[in-house]
């Protein structure tokens, strides 16, 4: 009974979260942030735990929600952490929101020879872009398909500063 009480006073607090979030400019995502599939979530809190900058997530009625879209800076951790994959991790507003493509460890996604590093692939601080980038291009030496004639053997296409 105690234990009910308690997470409905926490729930409701996570929902006022929400409302303030929405009146201040916070709730929109401004980048790569999660999204959680409410027919999968368990309300396990495992994202919210995880989740290093804290606040991004909280479990109202007993499914984790986003709270402060706008401070996520696409850890991915929450992704990981959830015990029924139910957050996906998406660029943009839910409602032009794009999935993250399935991206191998030595970051290959799915279609062959296409490799990617950065935001696109979960993670935009730019030192996590910057050592994917290096073992991206080291594990393209590694795949043996160089110098064919008449194909590059890497393009690197950028945005923002460095693009």
């Amino acid at each position: 009974m105690f234990y009910i009480k308690k997470e409905n006073k926490k729930s409701k607090a996570f929902a006022v979260k929400v409302v303030v979030a929405k009146e201040e400019g916070r709730f929109e995502p401004v980048s790569l942030h999660p999204h959680i599939d409410v027919t999968k979530c368990i309300g396990s809190g495992a994202c919210i735990t995880s989740c290093p900058e804290q606040d991004i997530l909280g479990i109202v009625d007993g499914v984790a929600t986003v709270i402060n879209a706008s401070s996520c800076i696409g850890h991915g951790a929450c992704f990981h952490s959830c015990p029924v994959e139910a957050i996906s991790l998406r660029i943009g507003t839910e409602t032009r929101g794009v999935e993250l493509p399935h991206v191998k460890p030595n970051y290959e996604t799915n279609i062959s020879g296409i490799y990617i590093a950065g935001e696109l692939g979960g993670m935009g601080l730019i030192k996590n872009s910057t050592e994917q980038g290096k073992y991206a291009v080291e594990n393209i030496v590694k795949s043996g398909n160089l110098n064919k004639e008449g194909i590059l053997d890497i393009i690197i296409v950028g945005a923002g500063p460095a693009g």
